[in-house]
């Protein structure tokens, strides 16, 4: 176990002890290697006049990236070495790197010629914002720094990829490092090492001096007004060379080497700012001082620099003024685009404000389009911002392939401005915001960043490359500098309300990321597959997630996407879900039926009897899939009527190879496409709505993703210039992703069977196709005519679909979303999830024309796909060492529904009148014989005080089982009246409600009808779904869209109710 030491005592213990130690005080850090790979290396040598032996418990110490403890792991003992005087001990990696053997050569050399000692060691592991200390450990528990080189408390790389060498100057230890103390030498200089001879200073470079009839430029005079150095003729670099002065506003050790100077001219057309490339080695301490530099002028990936020659610069003015950061504005001559601002302040040190165009009367900011997350292209942690709003995936708003979808895409990348740090940020770290690092503010809930947030007071140099501009943050920000424009909402903010002759039925799509129980007791999969949580914990921290997430979302029917497909028996992830989401409501007392704890909220799920025994069980499946689609709803609002699956295509293709016949093989041995590619089936429920005599059919759905390719994809590769089919991704001309036509084929099977159910009906679920994509015009509408082609060699079971050319549809569905007529309504744009720096909805909610008149409210709830990545449930990549990963709960970890999924949640709301009906009698519920009968008082004549009954037709035969109240109004005017009815059994009648007045007359006590408020209709009274398991045999069409004869279930999931195989 590492041992943790506190700076401060041993800071003391190192002033009080020093005489002590009278002859290890001769003994000092000579040189220190951090070079590449495993070149790395101190020295040590005797500077006294006599011999040194090293007393018991002396040893060179690491402290990691600056901080304040000592790793025993990689504690170098010392103890009894002995130094003659003048003589040097070199502690070296016993591994380098193998593509450099000079340290070893050089080594070698010196401990023959200067009779040196050396010492292997693996535990040699120092990086450049480490702390390497010769250091007394006689005391462990009060250590003595003796002589260290690396700053405590400063956790960046400022003495990383290079060589030091102590000054013949400085002999003495220095427990506080001083880089001025040292010579720095480029990385991987090792020719010093063994000699004991100190460095001596080096003469300080004048090469703009040196530079005679050549005048000095500033940075602006270098960039010129344009995206290229007006001094480059042609090609990428200048003819000649120039000198440029100015005065140094950022190093950069790692993310592009080299630092920026900077030098205002009054020309606001031109950046006063200018990065110089150097391999010298570069430090914090040059910040502010004024720098001449001599080299040639480059465009390098799109970034104006100055290449110094021979590595070397000039030092004008020695004393530090840091300069102060510009506000990056826009100015009426950048128009349009807005790389034409970012490109006036390339280099230069700019601050983000929070009115960056003072012409407009909005305040625009630079908002969040990606959270703080991994960039698996760049190989480290950033953040990517874009200029007034996050950027939008161009086919959601815009039809795939049109001009308005190719306008967005360059808007998009016109837009993007990424935010780096110069040293890689480590895992759960976010360098620049330091609050955000803290477990105890996030826990509770401060201190987040979510796509669409404003960041104001962000400090950076702008640099460009590989297409993108990019800020190397050099400050750090706090929560004052975030505004959430689109913050976190506990519940989704649905507008549900009705008038009190009505009530809403709420419908809900949930993506639950591969919700795997297998590992952890549960059934095996179809494909033995696991897809979710790698172990107990995050197991247990995904499950509370989306458990609180289907609680808050409050939807009487919810249809869940990437649930394990290991059946319906009482282990099955399905059953363990909604078990636990069951157990918030709790309350059985039927007096406490309108309270939100209520066990009349419970959900059932539809199960599917997959192989005809006519029981659920762990053997039952939908599809062969490892992940399939589940369906919940609740039998206090609807009773199930019928379900079905409807089945997807399959694409059985010919394999996509080389004109030989021989199939790609990618970099990891696969087949890059096989042609065989499949979807997971549609599962769809017809449901009663309680109190109307209404029907609504909902599928839940999960169409072919966009990453793995489909055969159509391929089309073509053979004339794609610079195409290498072994590693490159396949084009995507049209922002589509990988098999829309696959999906094509998908749209126009569900559409088909769809229409076959009619009535009112809901597609719900995971379409993998953002609002304007070919499968979604499909399902919807087609209005500019364009051309929708499926996919060839589609079956639908083994049914050919369309052939071997494939199919254009020319058929729409006519469905409506209603996310997207209600977010336009609020004048906002709908979006479900994030992918890259790109934001829309791959989670729809879609109406047929019928149920419009009926839509409330439907809205998405950004709970996932605005948030972090370091909220989620997995431990990756959270700052945890490997071996904590499944013990540890990381510290971003909150037991609560934000970044339950990567896909947010979308919910819509529909409106019903009580005794609403298509001519079907209207349905009321029981539950152990009692039940609300609701009456919508239809007259504004009611008055306080009027007597509401109620009657049934035929009469029960037995009126003293039954109960039938009179409710007395408590205020006039329309209302509703709930009748709580006992006693009625299941069958067909008549229910009349009607108010009575009660009239005085001089002989007794009498009431009359108030007129206009009698209400007739015919009902059926029947008990509630899931009291036990109902079969249900759906009836065969010959679509392949059911099971046929092998039936389906419905039941409720609680395991001690259901009925399972023995």
């Amino acid at each position: 176990m590492n041992k943790k030491v506190t700076l401060l005592s041993a800071a003391i213990a190192s002033i009080l002890a020093a005489p002590a130690m009278a002859n290890i005080n001769d003994v000092i850090i000579s040189e220190y290697v951090e070079g590449s790979s495993y070149n790395k290396a101190i020295e040590l040598t005797n500077i006294g006049s006599e011999t040194v032996k090293f007393p018991v418990g002396t040893a060179l110490t690491l402290t990691k990236d600056g901080g304040k403890e000592i790793y025993t792991s990689a504690t170098i003992d010392l103890s009894e070495q002995s130094l003659d005087a003048g003589q040097s001990l070199v502690i070296h990696h016993s591994k380098p790197s193998n593509k450099d053997t000079n340290l070893l050569d050089a080594l070698a050399a010196n401990v023959k010629k200067h009779n040196s000692k050396t010492l292997p060691t693996k535990e040699l592991q120092h990086n450049g914002n480490d702390v390497v200390a010769l250091t007394d450990l006689s005391n462990p528990d009060s250590p003595i720094f003796l002589d260290a080189v690396g700053t405590f408390g400063n956790s960046k790389k400022h003495i990383d990829e290079r060589t030091l060498q102590r000054l013949d100057s400085v002999k003495k230890q220095n427990a506080t490092f001083n880089l001025s103390e040292w010579v720095t030498k480029p990385q991987n200089t090792f020719d010093g090492l063994g000699d004991p001879t100190l460095a001596a200073a080096e003469p300080a470079a004048t090469p703009c001096s040196d530079a005679s009839g050549m005048s000095r430029l500033n940075p602006g005079e270098i960039q010129g007004n344009s995206f290229k150095s007006p001094l480059i003729q042609s090609g990428f670099i200048s003819d000649d060379e120039y000198l440029v002065q100015g005065v140094v506003s950022a190093v950069s050790t790692s993310l592009t080497k080299g630092f920026f100077l900077y030098a205002p001219d009054g020309d606001e057309l031109t950046s006063d700012g200018i990065f110089i490339k150097t391999g010298g080695v570069v430090s914090e301490e040059m910040v502010g001082q004024e720098i001449c530099v001599k080299g040639f002028v480059e465009e390098k990936y799109g970034q104006t620099q100055v290449k110094a020659t021979d590595d070397k610069w000039e030092i004008v003015n020695a004393t530090p003024v840091k300069p102060k950061a510009v506000d990056l504005k826009r100015i009426p001559s950048d128009g349009q685009y807005f790389r034409k601002t970012l490109e006036r302040h390339e280099g230069m040190l700019v601050r983000l404000t929070d009115n960056m165009d003072e012409s407009t009367k909005e305040n625009e900011t630079m908002r969040v389009s990606r959270t703080f997350s991994y960039d698996y292209d760049g190989n480290r942690n950033n953040m990517v911002l874009a200029y007034k709003r996050p950027n939008m995936q161009p086919n959601q708003e815009h039809v795939a392939g049109s001009d308005g979808s190719i306008a967005q895409d360059r808007q998009n990348n016109d837009y993007r401005l990424y935010v780096e740090t110069d040293q890689k940020a480590a895992d759960g770290e976010i360098p620049f915001y330091p609050d955000f690092n803290d477990k105890e503010t996030v826990a509770k809930g401060k201190d987040y960043i979510r796509v669409d947030d404003s960041i104001t007071g962000l400090e950076g140099v702008i640099s460009y490359s590989y297409g993108d501009y990019r800020l190397m943050a050099t400050n750090t920000i706090s929560g004052k500098n975030i505004t959430h424009n689109t913050d976190r909402k506990a519940k989704p903010q649905l507008n549900d309300s009705t008038t009190s002759d009505k009530f809403a039925i709420r419908i809900a799509t949930q993506n639950v990321l591969n919700y795997f129980n297998s590992p952890f007791g549960g059934p095996d999969n179809p494909r033995n597959d696991n897809r979710g949580a790698d172990s107990e914990l995050e197991f247990r921290h995904q499950h509370a997630k989306i458990v609180k997430a289907i609680n808050s979302l409050d939807a009487d029917i919810i249809g869940l996407m990437e649930i394990e497909n290991n059946g319906f028996g009482n282990y099955s992830a399905i059953t363990e879900l909604v078990n636990a989401v069951n157990e918030y409501y709790y309350k059985e007392n039927y007096s406490s039926r309108n309270d939100e704890r209520s066990t009349h909220n419970q959900y059932v799920f539809v199960g599917f009897d997959s192989d005809g025994n006519m029981l659920l069980d762990e053997f039952d499946s939908i599809g062969s899939d490892a992940i399939t689609s589940g369906l919940l709803y609740r039998p206090s609002k609807v009773s199930l009527e019928q379900a079905k699956i409807i089945p997807m295509p399959s694409q059985q293709a010919p394999m996509i190879t080389y004109p030989n016949g021989s199939a790609i093989v990618g970099k990891k041995g696969e087949i890059r496409e096989n042609g065989k590619n499949y979807q997971r089936d549609t599962i769809a429920a017809t449901f009663r709505i309680a109190n109307t005599g209404k029907k609504l059919t909902v599928s839940v759905n999960h169409l072919k993703s966009k990453g793995s390719t489909c055969w159509e994809d391929w089309q073509g590769w053979e004339s794609w210039e610079g195409f290498d089919p072994v590693k490159h991704d396949v084009k995507n001309a049209d922002f589509q992703g990988s098999c829309e036509n696959f999906r094509v084929a998908a749209a126009y099977q569900l559409g088909k069977e769809m229409a076959k159910i009619g009535g009112d009906r809901v597609i719900i679920g995971d379409m993998n196709s953002y609002a304007h994509e070919d499968p979604m015009l499909v399902l919807t509408s087609n209005p500019t005519g364009k051309t929708l082609k499926a996919a060839r060699d589609t079956l639908i079971g083994k049914k050919p679909q369309f052939g071997s050319e494939g199919g254009v549809i020319t058929q729409s569905y006519g469905y409506l979303n209603a996310v997207s007529i209600k977010d336009a309504e609020k004048n906002k744009t709908s979006w479900s999830y994030s992918y890259n720096d790109e934001i829309g909805s791959l989670d729809h909610i879609l109406i047929t024309p019928s149920l419009e008149k009926h839509l409330l409210d439907a809205t998405d709830w950004h709970i996932n796909a605005a948030e972090s990545k370091l909220f989620d449930y997995n431990q990756d990549r959270k700052g945890l060492k490997r071996d904590e990963e499944k013990a540890i709960t990381h510290k971003f970890y909150a037991d609560n529904a934000y970044r339950s999924s990567d896909h947010d949640s979308a919910i819509m709301a529909l409106g019903y009148g009580y005794g609403e009906t298509d001519g079907s009698p209207v349905l009321l519920t029981t539950d152990s014989g009692r039940m609300d009968v609701p009456y919508a008082v239809p007259t504004d004549k009611a008055l306080e005080g009027d007597i509401a009954e109620i009657s049934f037709s035929p009469s029960p035969e037995d009126m003293s089982k039954v109960a039938l109240p009179k409710v007395t109004l408590d205020k006039a005017k329309k209302q509703l009246v709930n009748f709580d009815v006992s006693g009625i059994e299941p069958g067909d009648y008549t229910v009349t409600m009607q108010l009575k007045r009660p009239v005085s007359t001089k002989s007794n006590a009498q009431t009359e009808v108030v007129t206009g408020s009698q209400v007739s209709m015919k009902v059926t009274v029947a008990e509630q779904d899931s009291k036990q398991p109902k079969v249900v045999v759906p009836p065969y069409d010959g679509s392949g869209g059911s099971f046929g004869l092998f039936g389906m279930l419905s039941l409720l999931g609680l395991g001690f109710l259901r009925r399972a195989k023995k």
